[in-house]
C-alpha cells in the first residue's frame, strides 16, 4: 500500500460511518412509531415518510453526485423531486383521512 492511499481511507469511512449512523437512528424512529399508539393512518404515513427518508439518503451516499460528474445529480434530483411528490401525496391523504 502507498501512503496516499491510506490517507484516503479516513475520509472516505467519515461519511460512511455518519451515513450508518443516520440509518440507525432513522430505524430506530421506526421502530418506535411501530410500537406506539394511536391510529393506524398516522403510524402507516410516519412509517412511509421514514423509509423514503432512508431511501433517499441511502440513494445519496450511494450515487455520491459531485460537480465534476452530472449524470448522479440529475439521477438525485430526479429522485428527490420523486420523493417530495410522495410526501405531498400521503399528507393529502393524511388530511382527507382526517375530514371523514
Amino acid at each position: 500500500m502507498t501512503v496516499g492511499a491510506t490517507d484516503d481511507a479516513p475520509s472516505r469511512r467519515g461519511p460512511a460511518l455518519a451515513t450508518y449512523a443516520v440509518l440507525a437512528a432513522l430505524t430506530a424512529a421506526e421502530v418506535a412509531v411501530a410500537g406506539a399508539g394511536g391510529a393506524a393512518r398516522d403510524r402507516t404515513t410516519a412509517l412511509a415518510g421514514l423509509l423514503l427518508a432512508k431511501a433517499g439518503i441511502l440513494l445519496a451516499f450511494s450515487l455520491r453526485g459531485s460537480p465534476r460528474r452530472p449524470g448522479p445529480r440529475l439521477a438525485l434530483l430526479a429522485l428527490v423531486v420523486a420523493v417530495g411528490f410522495a410526501v405531498v401525496l400521503m399528507l393529502e391523504a393524511v388530511y382527507r383521512a382526517g375530514l371523514r
